[in-house]
């Protein structure tokens, strides 16, 4: 497998990352209103942002003093849906 996507898999592998994530697929943020949404320092938001960024799935902008935030390719979001419908499916086969 290549760098690139093992470096996406590994920054999906976080909860807040993809906490981050699901907040971006409702439109481009400020960095500083993920700050005022999520009970982390700035710091440990600062990593979770770079990971994502470093990773491809969050591309960010500036915007005069602001660094705004969006997702980069919207197809990561059938990922996660995707994750999530394996993993219903997996809970409901369990309680058969």
């Amino acid at each position: 497998m290549d760098k690139k996507t093992v470096l996406i898999f590994k920054a999906l592998s976080c909860n807040w990352r993809l906490k981050i994530l699901e907040r971006l697929s409702e439109g481009t943020m400020c960095v500083c209103e993920l700050d005022e949404l999520f009970s982390i320092d700035k710091t440990t938001l600062s990593r979770h942002v770079k990971a994502l960024v470093d990773s491809g799935l969050v591309a960010e902008s500036k915007n005069g003093t602001r660094k705004e935030l969006s997702i980069a390719d919207r197809r990561i979001l059938d990922i996660l849906k995707l994750a999530r419908d394996i993993t219903s499916d997996s809970q409901m086969r369990a309680t058969e």
